[in-house]
């Protein structure tokens, strides 16, 4: 496969350094050995834009002889190798970016478990040195004042707004829509399960929807 000069794509390799835009925010912290509260600045990259096959299969286009269906068949035969190796409990190693490993859970609280209570409870990501050496060099801009977190009610109404388009949420996406800390998020989300108003998406780790009947599901 020959790689050719695309004037459409800016290449991190060539020396372009992209600028992420970041957002603050007022994150509620716990702290200390008798709990008493302070207050943290959260910084968040700003409305991330979701980047999905098709659209790197283009860029690759531009950038290779691929085609994007090049791109895109050898995606879907490498997702099926990945699937298959961690459905023997493997570590997928992906050079260059991280491995991919099961999480499981004793989802019946036994003691001890057997087989049947254990569950993919989610897939963990780690990434590598090298593409954290890759992404050193990515410079950020902060943009605009630092936001406070929403109010029980605000918060209400910024789920049930987001979930007119959305299904579930991540905990991270819950931080950034809400401005809590990422533990603080965690914490609350559970919360919302303890009251029968969301559930965890079974398989997916740190993945919630709403119950029936809560935040516009019918």
């Amino acid at each position: 496969m020959k790689v050719k000069k695309s004037k459409h794509v800016q290449n991190y390799r060539d020396g372009y350094t992209p600028v992420v835009r970041c957002s603050l925010s007022r994150r509620h912290k716990v702290s200390g050995p008798d709990g008493e509260e302070s207050w943290c600045t959260g910084v968040s990259v700003a409305f991330p834009q979701k980047v999905d096959i098709e659209q790197m299969a283009i860029s690759a286009n531009n950038a290779t002889t691929a085609t994007p269906s090049d791109v895109k068949l050898v995606w879907d035969v490498l997702r099926t190798q990945i699937i298959d190796a961690l459905s023997h409990g493997h570590r997928v190693q992906l050079d260059g970016l991280g491995s991919l490993t099961m999480e499981l859970s004793n989802h019946t609280g036994s003691t001890p478990p057997t087989g049947k209570d254990v569950r993919i409870s989610g897939i963990r990501f780690r990434a590598d040195k090298h593409l954290l050496d890759r992404l050193a060099d990515v410079k950020f801009q902060v943009e605009g004042k630092v936001r406070q977190p929403l109010s029980a009610p605000e918060l209400a109404d910024a789920l049930y707004e987001y979930f007119e388009t959305h299904d579930d949420i991540s905990v991270s996406e819950f931080a950034r829509i809400s401005h809590y800390a990422t533990s603080t998020s965690y914490q609350k989300l559970n919360d919302y399960v303890a009251h029968g108003e969301m559930e965890r998406v079974p398989r997916v780790n740190g993945c919630f929807r709403p119950t029936k009947g809560n935040f516009g599901r019918e």
